[in-house]
């Protein structure tokens, strides 16, 4: 049979005999098809680390503001100095009824909250213990097992944390040298770095022999905003839920941001190179079939569009593959490691599909120097 080579009319396919097209950039890419799954399982670890990053990070900072979001309370009153709750700060017991008095406020009620030590079964652990009047604001928002308490010598902790120290209802457990029995256990009440225990605020008082003072002050107001005009103008550090949440979710940026960005630009390098090397690769294992290309007249640009194709084409099928692989990483996560909650949304899909398609781009840097600069002769002189 004899076969008459024509110029192919695709700008992203080589060259073909008459009649028949031959997709020259798929075609390389296929030939060695386990250098094919080995770099699209490379890229979609990549693209599964950025997707697991980026989760984890929209994790963090939703925890960061869990008790904000959940407390129920409009305004909060801190010490002054003091910009979120964590800080450890002190007020006197009397504040609440100051800012009860304050016109607009609906009700106020004082919270004790602070870092513990504790020891379960032979472990031990630093849980953020919160401690307010039975019944009140603030405390156990969701019970999974059991009750809320109602007595000095009851406690209430975060399911997670009883399920991996075995902890059940009706046992007694120890805090600071006191015996507490657990009435409850508190679901969504676990955070990536600590769980949260919850006790009447006058076992507290005991705990920490600071009567008559209390860590800050939750404020209900129909009208906040005015409100809290009203409480800073009286002397009041008072900051709104949302800014509350704000300076949590900065403080917990600053510890937690760099090394996960870093991780990040790591994960999209590795991507991007191997994009590169397998493109590179694929068209130097045919440099002879692209000189034939450059020979028969293929422009420039379209030697560029078959570059481009090629890790478009890789790209995309890492961008799959790192999908499938960030499902089961998550449900992996999730199941060892329960307290981190590692979240997805269309915005993380849309980052990670926008960082493919910038890992392509790049790595098409390379193999598109190589096409510019081939000599048409190599194809009469062999690969």
């Amino acid at each position: 049979m004899t076969w008459t080579l024509t110029r192919d009319p695709d700008p992203v396919h080589g060259w073909f005999p008459t009649g028949r097209r031959v997709p020259l950039a798929r075609r390389n890419l296929t030939t060695d098809r386990r250098r094919l799954l080995a770099s699209v399982i490379g890229i979609g670890l990549a693209v599964m680390l950025i997707l697991l990053l980026d989760g984890m990070w929209a994790g963090i900072k939703a925890q960061t503001h869990l008790y904000t979001d959940n407390a129920g309370a409009d305004l909060y009153v801190l010490q002054d100095g003091m910009r979120e709750l964590y800080d450890g700060g002190v007020l006197p017991l009397e504040t609440v009824d100051e800012i009860t008095a304050v016109p607009g406020v609906d009700w106020a009620e004082p919270v004790r909250g602070t870092y513990v030590i504790l020891e379960l079964h032979g472990t031990k652990f630093a849980p953020y213990v919160v401690g307010t009047a039975p019944g009140a604001p603030g405390g156990a928002w969701s019970i999974a097992r059991g009750r809320a308490v109602q007595a000095d010598d009851e406690i209430v902790i975060d399911s997670v944390l009883a399920n991996r120290h075995d902890v059940t209802v009706g046992e007694r457990i120890d805090v600071m040298g006191r015996s507490f029995e657990v009435v409850g256990l508190s679901s969504d009440t676990s955070g990536f770095m600590t769980s949260y225990v919850f006790m009447t605020h006058a076992a507290t008082d005991q705990l920490f022999t600071a009567s008559g003072t209390t860590s800050y002050v939750l404020v209900g107001a129909s009208d906040p905003g005015p409100v809290r005009d009203r409480l800073t103008t009286a002397g009041f550090n008072t900051l709104t839920a949302g800014a509350v949440a704000a300076n949590a979710e900065e403080v917990a940026s600053g510890i937690f941001g760099g090394p996960l960005r870093l991780m990040v630009i790591v994960a999209f390098s590795t991507g991007t190179l191997i994009i590169a090397l397998t493109a590179y690769t694929a068209i130097t294992a045919r440099n002879r079939e692209y000189g034939i290309v450059k020979a028969l007249g293929a422009s420039r640009g379209r030697l560029v569009a078959m570059a481009i194709s090629q890790t478009l084409v890789l790209a995309l099928l890492g961008l799959l593959a790192g999908g499938l692989l960030f499902v089961a990483g998550r449900e992996l996560i999730i199941a060892a490691r329960p307290q981190f909650d590692v979240a997805f949304t269309s915005a993380a899909a849309l980052r990670a599909a926008g960082a493919a398609l910038v890992m392509a781009l790049l790595a098409a840097i390379v193999p598109v120097l190589r096409l510019a600069r081939l000599d048409p002769a190599s194809a009469y002189r062999g690969s």
